[in-house]
């Protein structure tokens, strides 16, 4: 970020402030005792989806060549056969991990009052989830099968090349296409904070194409920010519920922490990261396919195909040997932009309440467990984030 420092939300007692156009709604505070069982029954439904993960994919693994010979390939087309195995294989892990995602994503979100989805809203939900996860994984299995058969011995490097590429394209097309699959948004009716916003960006030398209100209320009680998009689709979007329960200063710190992730460089360097992570992935899948490439013979066709679950292992399995390096990364790519967004408003106060009041509406667990930050967080947890206000305020205060 350029040494600079703007100071929209000075605390200072003597600067004026602008009036809020939205007063901010109070947030009741919660039991710690609540907050605690919330994150308790999230942590045990987490690693019982992984291990029912790891189970059903192993469990593939050993019955797969069985099974695909047993399916056939339909018409004698391997694409058929893929086809089939694929929806068995992936449409099975669906069904498996769906009463588990019913009871963390609907009846524990309501008992604990931090959704507003009925029955039917969820359902929808996870059905356009599927839906686009079904397009997807489609590119990504054919695309995948394509290098396999008919790539020639570089396979392995077009498979990268092509898990990059739809990466950088996925950023590029999220808030255009994907996420109002899921929320509707309209451009913010706050003026004088869109130009706050927009001046903020500005100050730092990056350019948004609109600020928008995210329409999470209609599902949830939680509130979220982001800056989402690359170039021309870079869009800041603030959830309702954020804009009802946080004030103009509050809401420009939030933003100051997100403009901080696209002001250091932090999409590119996080693409970086999946490239090298890819790397590996890829390097995996080929030990697991190669014996398969280019083969015309139905035989090879049959164990390549039952190969997909081994697939599937691998990539269940990498993300939780590799997560203490990236969640490290990531965490400190996080606690950067809360000192940027300390810097840039020059307000500790506002910091300090809006991380307080999102710790509140979603129930964050202020501490938790030190293996659950080191292997699945990839933010710092909430006591530490609250406590670089009162860090940054001891070093302003020593150099005056």
């Amino acid at each position: 970020m350029r040494n600079r420092d703007y100071c929209l939300g000075m605390s200072d007692e003597s600067t004026s402030q602008p009036a809020q156009e939205n007063p901010a709604a109070a947030i009741p505070q919660r039991d710690p005792a609540e907050i605690e069982a919330y994150n308790r029954v999230n942590r045990r439904i987490h690693l019982a989806d992984l291990a029912i993960s790891l189970v059903y994919w192993i469990v593939w693994c050993l019955i797969a060549r069985d099974v695909v010979g047993w399916l056939g390939l339909p018409g004698g087309s391997r694409w058929l056969g893929l086809l089939v195995a694929a929806v068995v294989m992936l449409g099975g892990s669906v069904l498996v991990g769906l009463p588990l995602s019913y009871y963390g994503g609907f009846v524990v979100e309501h008992r604990f009052k931090l959704s507003n989805q009925t029955l039917g809203a969820w359902l929808m939900f996870q059905v356009k989830a599927w839906l686009v996860g079904a397009i997807i994984g489609g590119i990504v299995l054919g695309g995948l099968y394509v290098a396999v058969w008919y790539a020639g011995r570089w396979w392995g490097v077009w498979v990268w090349l092509g898990v990059m590429l739809l990466s950088v394209g996925l950023a590029k097309v999220f808030p255009l296409l994907i996420l109002p699959l899921f929320y509707p948004s309209k451009p913010l009716e706050r003026p004088s904070l869109a130009e706050r916003l927009k001046e903020l960006a500005g100050g730092a030398g990056m350019t948004i194409t609109g600020t928008f209100n995210l329409q999470l209320s209609k599902d949830a009680k939680k509130a979220n920010a982001m800056l989402a998009g690359m170039g021309s689709s870079r869009r800041v979007y603030l959830a309702d519920t954020l804009l009802d329960s946080f004030d103009d200063d509050q809401i420009a710190v939030v933003f100051a922490h997100e403009l901080g992730h696209h002001t250091r460089g932090h999409i590119w360097k996080l693409i970086g990261m999946s490239a090298v992570t890819s790397s590996l992935m890829v390097t995996l899948i080929w030990w697991r396919l190669n014996p398969f490439a280019g083969s015309s013979d139905p035989a090879d066709w049959t164990a390549a195909i039952a190969a997909f679950s081994q697939v599937m292992l691998i990539s269940s399995v990498l993300p939780l040997v590799i997560g203490p390096m990236t969640n490290a990364i990531s965490r400190r790519f996080e606690r950067q932009c809360d000192s940027d967004a300390l810097r840039v408003t020059n307000n500790p106060q506002a910091y300090r309440t809006a991380f307080e009041q999102l710790g509140r509406l979603n129930l964050d667990d202020p501490n938790p467990p030190w293996w659950e930050v080191v292997w699945f967080d990839d933010h710092p947890p909430m006591a530490q984030r609250i406590a670089m206000a009162g860090d940054y305020e001891s070093r302003m205060s020593k150099s005056e």
